[in-house]
């Protein structure tokens, strides 16, 4: 049942442009339930849609007959929530967990206690077994710095996200990849959600200076009230949700854009900075020909000489990416930043700090080209 809940409310919150807006749950079909569902999330706030997805778990737990398979379960939860709002789950849920005497609340930021899961629990994934390096942290510890000290050239903020357990002490994790999903707040009105993957607790530092920088030019100044923003942050941690807020980062109005950055816009440079990971990933992995083909740049003019043993990616044994970020973004190129370590086949490892060029080729964003700012030896994190 985990891999279902995965599967079918995953897929809530990604993009939604060019999709249909509903008010109430469809449940017509699967598609029409997944579709109506990721809609009314997506109009929620970041609590709001984990604590929908842990309604919804709810339901099905306690409102589906368990003498049914697995999809006949969901059909009927499919006919149970259709044309109910948002505060109608919340509701149904709240009654349920009450009824079941369960501590849940729709607008409690205590994550939804997993044991009442227990009966459809499968044994852990590699990918959950990385997971226990973080199972004491319970809150986001968020902090900032100036991109720079002096006005003239500071062109935004850094955020550092520090996973702290019960005891205020912070939770260190390497070779984990936690996406933070990031909501910047002007007074009381979403600006801007972002999402951004880090690997390591060494974002979490500020004398690092490796946390994850945003630039002014990414609010829209029609759109500020005042010169400040608030920032909310979550991360999945596997079954549990880790919040932080920070208040009142300045922002330097003559800094930020003039004119709303356009959907279609925005979805590509969230499949450049996804495919960039993707890249670094994929040779960590020696998936080089999964590398190449999201490559269209002329000094890799073969996947033979971009794979080769002796001068090319085939000399890397592993990747471990720190963070990335979009630095320029227009119709013809996105300019993606990345941060990541690389061991070679003889244990020595390297840090790098590198700008990857993507341009549109049929209808995909393939790296051109890269400009390695920063290369030098480090300790793996």
């Amino acid at each position: 049942m985990k891999k279902i809940f995965c599967l079918l409310l995953g897929i809530f919150f990604l993009m939604y442009a060019c999709k249909k807006e509903y008010s109430a749950i469809d449940g017509s079909s699967q598609q029409t339930f997944n579709q109506s569902l990721e809609s009314i999330s997506s109009k929620l706030t970041i609590l709001q849609q984990d604590k929908i997805q842990e309604a919804v778990k709810l339901i099905y737990k306690f409102k589906t007959s368990r003498e049914l398979d697995e999809k006949k379960r969901w059909d009927e939860l499919y006919n149970l929530l259709n044309g109910k709002k948002a505060d109608q789950i919340f509701d149904l849920a709240e009654e349920l967990a009450k009824e079941n005497k369960i501590a849940w609340s729709s607008t409690s930021m205590n994550t939804l206690d997993s044991s009442v899961f227990e009966d459809d629990i499968k044994p852990l994934s590699e990918e959950e077994k990385k997971l226990k390096q973080i199972e004491t942290a319970t809150r986001i510890n968020l902090r900032f710095s100036s991109v720079s000290n002096e006005s003239d050239t500071n062109d935004g903020f850094i955020l550092y996200p520090e996973l702290l357990d019960d005891s205020g002490q912070t939770v260190v994790y390497s070779n984990l990849p936690l996406e933070f999903s990031i909501s910047f707040i002007n007074n009381g009105t979403v600006l801007y959600v972002t999402k951004r993957t880090v690997n390591s607790s060494i974002v979490g530092e500020p004398s690092q200076k490796k946390g994850l920088k945003i630039p002014f030019s990414m609010f829209d100044k029609e759109k500020l009230s005042n010169a400040s923003v608030d920032v909310e942050i979550k991360t999945n941690a596997g079954e549990k949700y880790l919040y932080g807020r920070l208040i009142n980062i300045p922002i330097d109005l003559s800094k930020t854009k003039e004119a709303s950055t356009s959907i279609e816009d925005e979805l590509n440079t969230q499949v450049s900075l996804d495919n960039v990971k993707s890249f670094i990933q994929y040779i960590g992995n020696k998936d080089f020909s999964k590398a190449y083909a999201l490559t269209k740049n002329p000094k890799w003019d073969s996947e033979e000489k971009f794979a080769s043993t002796s001068n090319g990616f085939g000399t890397i044994e592993q990747t471990n990416l720190l963070t990335a970020e979009m630095i320029k973004s227009s119709k013809e190129q996105v300019i993606i930043f990345a941060l990541y370590q690389i061991k070679d086949n003889h244990g020595k490892v390297k840090s790098l700090k590198q700008n990857f060029t993507l341009k549109k080729v049929e209808n995909n964003w393939l790296i051109t080209d890269t400009e390695t700012k920063e290369i030098k030896e480090d300790s793996w994190k």
